[in-house]
């Protein structure tokens, strides 16, 4: 018989979690990280992880916000042009 993952540690629960309410989602997450297989967890705290980093951007002044949605800007461009390169080879 297979076993079934309890309620909080399902896929679309754990997405919902994450948009709605990142903190608490990415709580959960790094509390279970034993329970999720290598390729979910991945994915699900790469979500819950920008996710996590706009919200805080609220509770920051204007004039630094600016400069941090350039820096994560920076960040997922230069990402995307690492994958890129590798991807050639």
């Amino acid at each position: 018989m297979k076993k079934q993952k309890p309620w909080y540690l399902r896929k679309k629960f754990l997405y919902f979690i994450c948009i709605i309410t990142p903190p608490i989602g990415y709580i959960v997450l790094v509390t279970n990280l034993r329970k999720i297989n290598q390729k979910e967890k991945i994915n699900l705290l790469t979500v819950s992880t920008i996710l996590t980093a706009i919200w805080v951007l609220k509770f920051l002044p204007k004039n630094i916000e600016l400069y941090i949605w350039g820096f994560i800007l920076a960040i997922l461009i230069g990402n995307f042009i690492l994958k890129r390169f590798k991807r050639d080879k």
